[in-house]
């Protein structure tokens, strides 16, 4: 059965609703799919009722934002309970942190001579997050850029003119967080952290490991087959589960198909059940 472990929806910086996005799971003909949208789990209850109509299994995830004394990192959480008061306020405080940063960003836009209010960039977001594609799209509408491409190029690409980081919780803490509910911690992406070296990634997969890490997401359409071959020899090397998604968005990467990504992604049940074996382990 093949399936995707990372899909996005409208509640954090996808393009379709939960309900679009498993009836286009039941099209392309996934038997599973993980909603993961970016700190939050309000999509999960939609697309949970949708895939008993259509026949597809919802897996509740989310991608958490974290810290390294590096940058930004992302844990994808499944498996966890959704209502689990503890976690919920792990998210909120994720989402306080991108909210600051969200005003500290059009602080820094204004001082490029560019003007946007809070309004015009949550009128492109329909749940809680509001996240840099959002900003980006509002750059669009005014004029700035000609698509989200060049608006991410010219102020909003990490290290960019008006680029902020977030003040979230250190990825150990996250991850550990997860784990003590009963979740499954998958570190997404690995090769956007850009540490340098095999070494710096070996060091940090040993150290979210001993947190409770669960997997790594090596194959990502971000990853070369050298990085997806070096990913995958670490995880071995840390007892780590090899995960994959396609990190769908819609038509904010259009380039990006569920279920395939580039083309390149290919996901069966055997890797959920593995997952949901280390968690059972942990537990």
């Amino acid at each position: 059965m093949r399936i995707d472990l990372h899909a996005h929806t409208t509640h954090s910086d996808g393009t379709l609703s939960p309900s679009e996005l498993v009836r286009l799971a039941w099209q392309k003909g996934l038997g599973a799919l993980a909603i993961t949208d970016h700190d939050t789990t309000e999509g999960l209850a939609e697309a949970h009722r949708v895939g008993e109509q259509v026949g597809v299994e919802i897996l509740d995830g989310c991608e958490v934002t974290a810290l390294l004394p590096s940058g930004i990192v992302h844990i994808l959480a499944y498996g966890f309970p959704v209502d689990d008061a503890d976690f919920q306020a792990l998210l909120e405080r994720v989402r306080t942190g991108r909210d600051e940063r969200n005003v500290a960003i059009l602080a820094k836009l204004e001082s490029l001579g560019i003007q946007l209010t809070h309004e015009d960039i949550c009128r492109h977001a329909i749940g809680k997050v509001v996240a840099r594609p959002h900003i980006a799209t509002a750059l669009v509408e005014h004029g700035h850029a000609d698509d989200l491409r060049e608006a991410f190029q010219r102020y909003l690409k990490d290290g960019g003119p008006a680029y902020v980081q977030a003040t979230v919780p250190p990825a150990e803490e996250v991850v550990a967080a997860v784990a003590a509910v009963g979740g499954i911690a998958v570190l997404a992406h690995p090769r956007s952290l850009r540490l340098g070296s095999r070494r710096a990634y070996d060091q940090l997969f040993g150290q979210l490991a001993a947190a409770g890490l669960a997997g790594v997401e090596v194959g990502h359409p971000s990853h070369d087959v050298n990085q997806r071959r070096m990913f995958a020899a670490l995880a071995s090397q840390h007892d780590l589960v090899p995960s994959a998604g396609s990190d769908f968005h819609g038509s904010n990467k259009p380039h990006i198909e569920l279920g395939t990504g580039d083309g390149s992604i290919e996901v069966t049940y055997d890797v959920w059940e593995r997952l949901r074996a280390r968690r059972c382990r942990s537990a």
